[in-house]
């Protein structure tokens, strides 16, 4: 959900790079696990061509690389020059023959009709108005009988416990209040995955199917999950600010702040959990 949290990193040569990926890097460590669970429903063969189309950082391509390779392909294609460099400076030995990235808008993917086995376009619909066009890009790239996959969260789903269900529904409920009485530009959707299997129905996919994964994480948490949790949360209030009363505000704030007496996320009982939805369709 945010994009813009800065820091230092170490590309494969060991040279320091600075891009706006910190969130991206936490969120995909703290979370590789099921997306391996995802990559493996995609049910890809050795040999296909895929699209990893929004890829930012590269993060996701990889392990599309380790289904299809060593004689496939994997584009990753993303409107971001940064993101772009840092993936193409840090794709691994094993797949840099099969592996390739590039910069365009997936609005207009740069590659010609029937190229892919697969697309994939993972949390990119939550930045997306014009669904069908975008849909009508994918499809025109997709081989006759390919299949496009489209995977976003449910930001509608969020336990934490042991934070009270009705404090956590406080939130969720002020967040979706904000973002529809103050609409983000670019434009933002918390609420994307549940809409999945609707928009491909709608682009005359074929063969719809939809997959669930809940996110869990439990003690002991990682750094990388701490961070991402604490995001989280602190993107939850300060969408919803407005729209929640200042003692459930800072409530809410103080689980989630290591120097409270409140915070939870060492707590033995901590439990954490979000719904990923994965909807594919043939064309």
């Amino acid at each position: 959900m945010a994009r813009n949290i800065n820091s230092q990193h170490k590309n494969k040569r060991g040279e320091y790079v600075n891009f706006g990926i910190s969130w991206l890097l936490d969120h995909h460590r703290a979370k590789e696990g099921q997306r391996r669970g995802v990559v493996d429903d995609l049910n890809l063969k050795p040999g296909d061509t895929v699209l990893d189309l929004g890829c930012g950082p590269g993060l996701w391509t990889s392990l599309l690389a380790e289904k299809v390779g060593p004689a496939g392909r994997v584009v990753g294609l993303d409107s971001d020059t940064d993101f772009i460099r840092y993936a193409s400076e840090n794709i691994t030995d094993l797949y840099e023959q099969i592996i390739e990235f590039h910069e365009g808008d997936f609005r207009s993917i740069p590659f010609e009709d029937d190229s892919f086995d697969l697309v994939l376009f993972g949390n990119c619909f939550s930045y997306v108005a014009d669904h069908q066009k975008v849909f009508e890009e994918q499809k025109r790239v997709t081989k006759k009988g390919g299949r496009i996959a489209v995977k976003d969260f449910e930001g509608s789903v969020l336990v934490v416990h042991p934070i009270e269900p009705l404090l956590t529904l406080k939130v969720i409920t002020a967040a979706a209040k904000g973002l529809k009485e103050s609409p983000p530009d670019p434009p933002f959707d918390n609420f994307s995955g549940q809409k999945l299997r609707d928009l491909l129905l709608k682009a005359s996919l074929k063969k719809v199917s939809t997959a669930s994964y809940a996110v869990q994480m439990v003690p002991p948490l990682t750094p990388e999950a701490k961070r991402y949790i604490t995001c989280n949360a602190k993107w939850y209030a300060d969408k919803g600010r407005h729209y929640l009363l200042e003692e459930d505000f800072k409530q809410w704030q103080a689980c989630f702040d290591p120097a409270s007496e409140e915070y939870i996320l060492d707590s033995e009982g901590f439990y954490f959990c979000m719904l990923e939805i994965l909807a594919i369709g043939e064309v």
